[in-house]
C-alpha cells in the first residue's frame, strides 16, 4: 500500500477503535462473566496442562505453572487475531461492497482486538508470580517492546492470511492445523533446551519460537532480552509487516469482487 493508504488509515483510526469495541462488546455480549473469561480461559488451561507435563509426563522446569503461563498467553493472542484478521475482510463483505474505508483496518482492528484481550489475561501473571515465589522485577518493563513486536509481526501475517482467504477460502482451514503444528513447535509446554540437538537448530527458524522465549525469560528468569533478540525480533515484525502491507495493498481493489 502507498503513503496515501498509511495516511488514510491514520485518518480512519477512529473507525478502527470503533471496530474494535464492536468486537469486545460481541464476544462478552450476554455472558455472566463478562470479561471474567479472559482470566479463567488461560488459567483453566494452565491447570490441565500442569497435571498432564508436570505431574503425568514430568517435565523438568522449575516453576512449571508460571514458565507455561508465560509462553501460552502470547500465544494464545498469536493465533486469536491470525484466526480473526483472516476472515475478517470475507465476513464484512457488505461493508468492503458498500462502503468507502481503508479494507487494512478490519484486518487491524482484529488484531488489536486481540490485543486487548491478552493484556486483561496477561495480568493473571502478576498474582501467579507471587504466589509461586518468582516475584516481579523491572525486567517486567521490558515485556512492553516484546508486545509491541509481536503485534507487528502479527499484523503483517493477518494482512496476509486475511488476503489469501478472500481468494481462496481453504486458507482457513489450513490455518487451523498449521496452528495446531505450529503449537507444538514452539517451547511453551517445553523449554527448547530439552528438545534434542538436533531438532533444536530447526526450531530456531521459528519466529514464534524467539517471541515467546522472551516473554519466559522475562517473567521466570528476570532477564531481559539481549541487544541481539531485540533485534532479531525487529526484523522478523518488520518483514512480516512490509509484506503484508504491500500484498494487501496490491490484492484489495479486488476484494469487492470475491466477497
Amino acid at each position: 500500500m502507498a503513503a496515501n493508504d498509511l495516511r488514510a488509515l491514520v485518518a480512519y483510526r477512529g473507525l478502527l477503535r470503533g471496530f474494535v469495541q464492536r468486537d469486545l462488546t460481541v464476544k462478552y455480549k450476554g455472558s455472566l462473566l463478562g470479561v471474567a473469561w479472559s482470566l479463567l480461559h488461560p488459567l483453566v488451561m494452565v491447570a490441565v496442562y500442569t497435571l498432564a507435563f508436570r505431574y503425568v509426563v514430568r517435565v523438568p522446569i522449575e516453576r512449571f505453572p508460571l514458565f507455561l503461563l508465560s509462553g501460552l498467553l502470547p500465544w494464545m493472542y498469536f493465533a486469536s487475531a491470525l484466526s480473526a484478521a483472516t476472515s475478517s475482510i470475507a465476513d464484512n463483505g457488505t461493508l468492503v461492497r458498500k462502503v468507502a474505508f481503508p479494507r487494512a483496518v478490519l484486518p487491524l482492528a482484529a488484531v488489536a482486538s486481540a490485543l486487548v484481550q491478552f493484556a486483561l489475561m496477561y495480568t493473571v501473571l502478576v498474582p501467579t508470580a507471587l504466589i509461586m515465589g518468582a516475584g516481579l522485577s523491572f525486567a517486567w518493563v521490558a515485556l512492553l517492546p516484546v508486545v509491541v513486536l509481536q503485534t507487528a509481526f502479527t499484523a503483517g501475517l493477518g494482512l496476509l492470511l486475511a488476503t489469501a482467504y478472500v481468494f481462496v477460502r481453504d486458507a482457513r482451514h489450513l490455518l487451523d492445523v498449521a496452528l495446531q503444528v505450529w503449537f507444538w513447535l514452539t517451547p511453551i509446554i517445553y523449554a527448547a533446551s530439552l528438545a534434542p540437538a538436533n531438532l533444536r537448530r530447526w526450531l530456531q527458524f521459528n519466529p514464534m519460537l524467539h517471541f515467546v522465549t522472551a516473554y519466559q525469560d522475562i517473567v521466570t528468569k528476570h532477564a531481559v532480552p539481549s541487544l541481539a533478540t531485540f533485534a532479531l525480533l525487529a526484523v522478523l515484525a518488520a518483514v512480516s509487516l512490509a509484506t503484508g502491507w504491500t500484498v494487501f495493498g496490491r490484492a484489495q481493489k479486488r476484494f469487492a469482487e470475491y466477497v
